[in-house]
């Protein structure tokens, strides 16, 4: 429960810097405002702020150095198989959306290759962020997270690539590489702006008679 509040709050906070943002990259890139382009991103967008408020990513006011590092796959299956199992199932799941997102809307993401190393590369930058808190920077995290992405990209395959939209149909550049550009706004967003809201919002959760009940 304490987990979907944290979430909720995440993105309620965000909102008012995610909303704007998203507006103007899409001015910016295609010089003109279509709707239902922007509904469809608007909801990738927010699965982004999911995504990282999930993970943990850090908050620029929390930031603390942790070597925590486990290169060995695998390795805590041993230890506590049912704890490992949950972990793995999450991390899969949580980048399902992703795979299956990405290359239903973008026509340049539609092969195997580019969504795998796409899944590898923000799972990659989420385990090089988590250094910078408690968490505990686990390759069997970069194994799940891109499986995870690979299978949505397999279920989005089959479904002949739904939401495909004309406007981002495009070879320019900032076009081609659209969802990565609304990822790394996402996540700076996530990392210096929503604190500012959350911690407000978490104040007024925790200081309200409902809580105490």
């Amino acid at each position: 429960m304490m987990r979907l509040l944290s979430i909720g709050i995440d993105c309620v906070s965000a909102a008012i810097f995610v909303i704007p943002a998203l507006a103007i990259l899409q001015c910016t890139i295609y010089r003109k405002w279509e709707f239902k382009p922007f509904c469809v991103k608007l909801i990738f967008a927010f699965y982004a702020i999911a995504l990282f408020s999930v993970v943990g990513v850090p908050a620029v006011g929390t930031f603390q150095m942790d070597f925590g590092l486990n290169l060995i796959p695998f390795a805590d299956i041993v230890n506590s198989p049912f704890a490992y199992m949950k972990n793995t199932i999450l991390n899969i799941i949580l980048f399902i959306p992703m795979g299956f997102f990405v290359p239903a809307v973008w026509k340049n993401f539609r092969s195997f290759k580019t969504m795998f190393f796409m899944g590898l590369a923000v799972s990659l930058g989420i385990e090089l962020l988590q250094i910078f808190t408690f968490r505990l920077t686990d390759i069997d995290d970069l194994i799940t997270n891109t499986a995870g992405t690979v299978i949505g990209y397999e279920i989005s395959r089959k479904f002949s690539f739904p939401f495909s939209l004309k406007s981002v149909d495009s070879k320019e550049s900032l076009v081609r590489y659209e969802p990565v550009l609304i990822l790394a706004v996402m996540l700076l967003i996530s990392i210096f702006l929503k604190p500012m809201v959350s911690d407000g919002i978490w104040n007024i959760v925790l200081s309200g008679p409902w809580w105490e009940r």
